[in-house]
């Protein structure tokens, strides 16, 4: 009995062992089946100019300075985009990127601690580091931070991502609870969503004129031109505030008889005036039989998407009311950016493409049922079924970038290629061509870039 014991703890020790050295790669009597467990089929057809396999599933991908940038729950990695080659690895609890190209910088930080730290995309070389923010917002162009000296006591700054020189400071009374301190939600439109792209397919955008910060149930308004904290405003309890387009937009529903009676108001941020005013617009924002407006407005840029009073879809200015799109009955908008948007057909069977603000489409594409869409300023991503294909086209054109059979989901995409990843598999699936450029804002485009409408083959 004694010597069955010695052996089973003899077998036991050794199978710890071999764990160990097989673990850390000190040794390994079966690399053919490591090599299997540890290798991935390809993410499309054609294959990716480069796929790893992650060391767990990413939170985020973001791309910044032709590097790749990997959010994971507990730490940040980059990686070269051109390679996938892995460059440098730090602990962080979150992760942002903010900044142009060419000053892009990586910001991370710990969950509830204040401060944060600023990092070169492509070295990994500290740039700087603060120890006072409770939260950081980044955009394309610039970022903001938070410093609370009391509860009710806070002081907004906006800076410069890479230098981190302030642009202006104001005062907030208070910030509220922050658990994750990257882009905390503010009162405006969120995308649209679909299960096969990230939210934010471009990365962080300009950022806009107005911001709406939602403090002890008042709506704090601040210009970011000026860097000035204008009027606060008190919501009522049937109504939902939304910061868009430069004014305040305020969706209402009046309980009535029949139900709730819906309006939506545009004002000015300063004085308050009303600007423009759409009756029976439904920003979806109510859920159930009650007026209640839990859910969060969706759109891009200073587009909101909207239901008419006749049941049709539209995106309207939020600075001047503006329809600059409307659906035909049954019609769905599947996503926009504020610039160009996608429209899926009644039948389900067609995707057309537009400039907001023009009627007529840039570009029909035939699709089959369940078909989605992704849109960012570089590319347009077209989610095909039957079978699962992902289609890049350039948004003006609806040229192809490129087309491969993935039913993999788009997490980034850069100027010359697409982020795309299964569970821990990262890869980059490159545009034909050279690399390609962003399209410039509606700012600077110097006039109208529509295209006569056409169909593109499937």
């Amino acid at each position: 009995m004694a010597k069955g014991r010695a052996t089973s703890g003899w077998l036991t020790a050794a199978l710890v062992v071999l764990i160990v050295l097989v673990s850390t790669g000190v040794w390994n009597p079966f690399p053919g089946i490591w090599d299997w467990i540890n290798s991935s089929a390809p993410l499309a057809d054609p294959a990716p100019s480069w796929q790893n396999r992650l060391g767990g599933r990413p939170k985020n991908v973001m791309v910044a300075d032709n590097t790749v940038i990997i959010e994971q729950p507990d730490s940040v990695e980059a990686r070269s985009l051109i390679t996938g080659v892995s460059l440098w690895k730090q602990p962080a609890d979150w992760t942002a990127v903010a900044g142009p190209t060419g000053r892009t910088v990586v910001i991370t930080g710990k969950l509830l601690t204040k401060g944060y730290t600023v990092w070169e995309p492509r070295t990994g070389r500290q740039l700087r580091v603060d120890t006072r923010a409770s939260a950081v917002w980044t955009w394309s162009n610039a970022m903001l931070d938070v410093a609370c000296s009391q509860p009710q006591s806070c002081r907004l700054t906006a800076r410069e991502p890479a230098s981190g020189d302030e642009l202006w400071q104001i005062e907030l009374p208070g910030i509220g609870f922050v658990l994750f301190a990257d882009n905390p939600s503010l009162l405006g439109s969120k995308p649209l969503e679909t299960d096969s792209a990230a939210d934010f397919l471009g990365g962080p955008g300009l950022m806009p004129k107005l911001l709406g910060f939602e403090i002890d149930g008042k709506v704090q308004v601040v210009d970011t031109v000026e860097g000035q904290r204008l009027p606060e405003v008190q919501p009522d309890r049937h109504e939902q505030i939304i910061v868009a387009g430069g004014r305040v937009l305020h969706s209402v529903a009046t309980v009535s008889q029949t139900g709730c009676v819906l309006s939506l108001v545009g004002r000015d941020a300063v004085n308050g005036t009303v600007v423009w005013q759409r009756k029976g617009y439904n920003l979806r924002t109510i859920s159930g039989a009650g007026c209640d407006q839990p859910r969060e407005p969706v759109g891009g840029g200073s587009a909101v998407v909207a239901v008419r009073p006749d049941g049709r879809e539209a995106l309207l200015d939020g600075y001047d009311g503006r329809e600059v799109l409307t659906t035909g009955a049954g019609e769905r908008i599947l996503g926009t950016d504020g610039i160009h948007a996608v429209v899926l057909a009644k039948d389900g069977r067609r995707v057309r493409a537009y400039l907001l603000g023009d009627p007529d489409p840039l570009w029909t594409r035939a699709v089959h049922d369940g078909a989605e869409a992704a849109v960012s300023a570089t590319a347009i991503v077209i989610f095909d079924r039957g079978p699962d294909r992902i289609i890049a086209v350039e948004p003006a054109t609806g040229v192809i970038f490129v087309q491969a059979n993935s039913d993999a989901r788009a997490l980034a995409v850069s100027p010359g290629g697409l982020l795309v990843g299964d569970r821990r598999d990262l890869g980059l699936i490159i545009f034909g061509g050279p690399a390609l450029q962003p399209l410039p804002t509606p700012s600077d485009a110097g006039g109208s870039s529509r295209m006569p409408g056409r169909e593109i083959p499937s």
